[in-house]
């Protein structure tokens, strides 16, 4: 086999690597339910604002807004997360109660208490 064949095989199986390599990126991030996010806060910003409720927050506190998203406002950037998942695949018939004072669920049968009901929950 000539060096030609040699490199062109080596260049076809590091493209096919890389293409697999896309392809489970690709379905991990579709698989994943993001329950953070980051904002930008412009340099030399004395507080961030919260998207939620507007409200204003000093550079370096921390806090909890009425939605349960927890948001740190550190220089340059505000991170916020979802201190409370979110319900899916609910059993059929079943309820989801949100407490967002303590930012918590309930899932139940409003007919039937004794009825077990199965979800699924994504985010925190």
């Amino acid at each position: 086999m000539t060096a030609f064949h040699q490199t062109s095989i080596s260049a076809k199986l590091a493209k096919m690597a890389f293409l697999a390599l896309v392809v489970v990126f690709c379905a991990c991030v579709s698989l994943s339910d993001s329950a953070c996010s980051l904002t930008l806060v412009n340099r030399g910003a004395r507080y961030c604002v919260d998207r939620y409720d507007n409200s204003k927050h000093l550079m370096g506190s921390t806090w909890i807004n009425r939605q349960c998203v927890r948001c740190t406002c550190s220089p340059g950037s505000m991170e916020c997360c979802a201190q409370m998942g979110r319900v899916i695949n609910l059993s059929q018939g079943c309820t989801v109660k949100y407490d967002y004072n303590k930012c918590t669920f309930e899932v139940f049968n409003p007919t039937n208490p004794t009825i077990k009901c199965s979800y699924g929950a994504v985010g925190k």
